[in-house]
């Protein structure tokens, strides 16, 4: 009897456990989740058909998430950890390219963020935060939320997505940009690729086993959507001399052409570059 009493209590506690370290939310679509019942149905609809088509056309995964608060989740965390950490989990964007986007929309807090996955240069989040400025902003301020997602999901296809897919270079916008906005814009992205770098510098030679390794991505021939792309992933050892050159395959572009639901992501990451803005 005490040994099933205790299996009941330990099988309780693992419940509870499973439950605190349920941080975000599970996807239900790779297109649009619209927690916080901000889309009717064919305003939803007609985004999510916007997405499947970037998806078909690009590869580039792109989605809306839309919630109450983020402290039903993460209490702790403020919104850029928490949006970085969602695209994180759900894993937006193709592993390889790390191209997906999140436009996250939090109703109750009065927050929004465009979280651009790691494959994006720096000069991405100039564009970014002028969409948002821009497009998404004035029209949260005036509670048209269904017209600042639509206007927000457009721009970013249009100026961010596409050009990027295409290899094009980040638009140069007129009247700079203050010290303060490119602490706000660089600092995080730094701070992402500082850890990174440091786990990099604990790696271990295979060779000699001395610390310090340097190590580099590099695409030789870029996936298309009817063959797969190939990468080399080198390593250095300054101690030992030791250099070694591992080829991987870069997915091919997504062609299908079935419904987002039902799918899953490809497992991209977060550079936590992006842009946040609140009304």
């Amino acid at each position: 009897m005490k040994r099933f009493l205790l299996s009941g209590c330990v099988a309780l506690l693992m419940s509870a456990a499973a439950v605190l370290a349920q941080t975000y939310p599970d996807y239900e679509s790779i297109t649009v989740n619209d927690f916080a019942g901000l889309l009717p149905p064919e305003a939803e609809a007609e985004i999510s058909a916007e997405l499947d088509k970037l998806r078909e056309d690009t590869g580039i995964e792109m989605t809306v998430v839309t919630l109450s608060r983020k402290d039903m989740f993460a209490p702790d965390q403020d919104l850029e950890t928490f949006a970085a950490g969602l695209f994180d989990q759900w894993g937006i964007g193709d592993k390889d390219r790390n191209d997906g986007i999140l436009f996250l929309v939090l109703l109750a807090d009065r927050e929004t963020r465009i979280e651009l996955g790691k494959g994006y240069a720096g000069e991405w989040q100039f564009e970014a935060n002028w969409i948002m400025e821009r497009e998404i902003l004035p029209q949260f301020k005036k509670e048209n939320y269904v017209t600042g997602i639509r206007y927000g999901v457009e721009t970013l296809i249009e100026k961010i997505a596409r050009p990027f897919h295409a290899g094009a270079e980040p638009p140069k916008r007129k009247g700079g940009v203050s010290a303060w906005w490119l602490l706000l814009i660089f600092v995080p992205i730094l701070l992402v690729g500082a850890v990174r770098n440091l786990k990099a510098r604990l790696a271990k030679c295979p060779q000699c086993g001395a610390r310090g390794v340097k190590t580099e991505d590099t695409t030789v021939e870029a996936a298309t959507r009817t063959s797969e792309g190939r990468g080399e992933h080198v390593t250095d050892c300054p101690k030992c001399g030791y250099h070694g050159v591992e080829s991987y395959t870069i997915s091919r572009i997504s062609s299908s052409r079935r419904s987002s639901s039902g799918s899953s992501f490809g497992g991209g990451s977060s550079g936590g570059g992006g842009a946040s803005g609140k009304w």
